[in-house]
């Protein structure tokens, strides 16, 4: 997992994972905008579910707001 987002600049993407993870907050969201590893990291720790499954789940989120955003 070496990917790099940037969520400050995607609003949509931003959208989907604060209604995805609701306890996840404007400030880890923020705070994370360049680090995938720290946002997978956030949203597992908060959720309590597997890296694994918490980086597929974002990964689907990156997708669905490249493919609304092109």
């Amino acid at each position: 997992m070496n990917n790099v987002i940037d969520i400050t600049r995607n609003d949509l993407l931003k959208q989907e994972l604060k209604s995805k993870y609701v306890d996840l907050s404007e400030a880890e969201i923020n705070r994370v905008d360049t680090s995938f590893e720290q946002l997978i990291a956030n949203i597992s720790a908060k959720t309590r579910q597997q890296k694994d499954e918490v980086a597929r789940q974002v990964e689907e989120s990156v997708a669905y707001a490249k493919s609304k955003t092109l």
